[in-house]
């Protein structure tokens, strides 16, 4: 049996951001989503420093290739709906899905 996780890398320009607290309000905001949404574990990647940028790590896990995938799809297609709403804007998107071991 193996373990497949899904990671999905994300790149985004925070709109109008004009101090740390406007970033926090909007990558927390996303992170939160996807942590409630899929159970996935989320973090803010950085950089530090900059308002108008970050990254953002997310991965999910499944029992099956098929399962997995599919769930990082929805966690991608719930980034670009967020996105539609206008605070930020996709600058990149990554997704991997990768076997762990034979357990």
């Amino acid at each position: 049996m193996k373990l497949w996780l899904g990671v999905m890398l994300l790149s985004i320009e925070i709109h109008g951001a004009c101090s740390l607290k406007d970033r926090r309000q909007v990558v927390h905001s996303l992170i939160g989503r996807l942590k409630r949404h899929f159970n996935a574990s989320a973090a803010d990647l950085g950089p530090e420093g900059l308002w108008n940028l970050a990254e953002i790590g997310a991965v999910c896990s499944g029992s099956s290739s098929h399962e997995t995938a599919s769930r990082l799809e929805e966690m991608c297609l719930c980034a670009e709906r967020s996105e539609e709403e206008g605070e930020f804007e996709i600058l990149n998107l990554q997704r991997e899905v990768h076997a762990y071991g034979d357990l």
